[in-house]
């Protein structure tokens, strides 16, 4: 299926990188199995936004996961002066991406090519993931989402029914319009639609409550300034705080590769305990990022 899709994210590669250091084919054949997956579940009427949580799709869930976790990957210099000299150029950056990848999935109706549907689906799929994560970054950009219990899987969910909604709207074939920009500006209202009933409904609850999320919200932005590995195990040692199921560290290393590949099982035990110290500490004695990483230079200031 190496078609119009899985050309443009292959050729999308960063220009600093040596192209002759990256197996484009590996690259084209994980894309190819996530778009396996992909179509699957919409044929089976799954949700996107639900399918990458789903364990009978697990390279789409790692895909999901490993995006995610590519945000707080520490740069190398040349590979950072590429990317801050493209924030500023959305034609040329993440939106024009968007907004190819939307043309694309627009065009992959029905068709004789067989591979007219895996496309498809791969397009829809990263329209949704460049969605989702540029919310992310929004919400991120202060605590208010989180403090009023709104959690990564509310965001994912409203990326889906935007793309869905939107994707295939007439209003798309104006010259004018940009997909991407279109679809984040719906998503954004729809974020603060979910905001407000969150906080509606939370006006009626106890304290206890409202200060159980507050406080799980500081912990969650606190994780997201520090090196990946050290947020990734500290998230799961600190996991009754969060609300979410804890791991074994051998299963989450296994889920996390991003963060966690190739380190033993002393090394991930030293730095859970160095961490929970430093934690206690002030910000400045904590382990952060030495370099900085794609949510560094993206982020939305607060």
């Amino acid at each position: 299926m190496y078609g119009p899709v899985t050309e443009a994210v292959s050729n999308a590669l960063p220009a600093p990188v040596e192209r002759n250091a990256v197996d484009l084919g590996d690259l084209r054949a994980e894309l190819e199995t996530v778009a396996h997956q992909a179509r699957d579940a919409l044929d089976q009427g799954i949700p996107l936004s639900c399918a990458v949580a789903d364990p009978q799709f697990p390279e789409l869930v790692q895909f999901h996961q490993d995006l995610r976790d590519a945000l707080f990957v520490e740069l190398p210099g040349d590979l950072r002066s590429w990317v801050e000299g493209g924030v500023d150029r959305a034609d040329h950056g993440a939106v024009g991406f968007v907004d190819a990848l939307a043309d694309l999935a627009r065009a992959a109706g029905p068709s004789d090519d067989p591979s007219a549907p895996l496309q498809r689906a791969l397009a829809e799929l990263l329209v949704f993931e460049g969605l989702r994560l540029r919310l992310l970054l929004a919400v991120w950009g202060t605590e208010d989402f989180e403090r009023l219990g709104g959690e990564d899987s509310d965001i994912d969910a409203i990326a889906w029914a935007e793309v869905e909604q939107l994707l295939d709207d007439p209003a798309m074939d104006e010259q004018q319009v940009r997909p991407g920009l279109l679809m984040y500006a719906a998503a954004r209202v729809s974020v603060a639609r979910e905001a407000a009933e969150r906080a509606s409904a939370l006006r009626i609850s106890g304290p206890d409550l409202r200060e159980r999320l507050a406080m799980r919200a500081r912990l969650r932005a606190a994780l997201r300034e520090l090196r990946l590995p050290e947020s990734v195990l500290l998230n799961n040692a600190l996991s009754s705080l969060l609300d979410e199921p804890r791991m074994e560290l051998r299963e989450l290393q296994q889920a996390r590769p991003v963060a966690l590949e190739g380190m033993s099982r002393q090394a991930m035990d030293q730095r859970v305990s160095r961490g929970r110290r430093a934690l206690s500490r002030t910000p400045s004695e904590w382990p952060r990022r030495r370099k900085a990483a794609l949510y560094d230079l993206l982020r939305t200031p607060a």
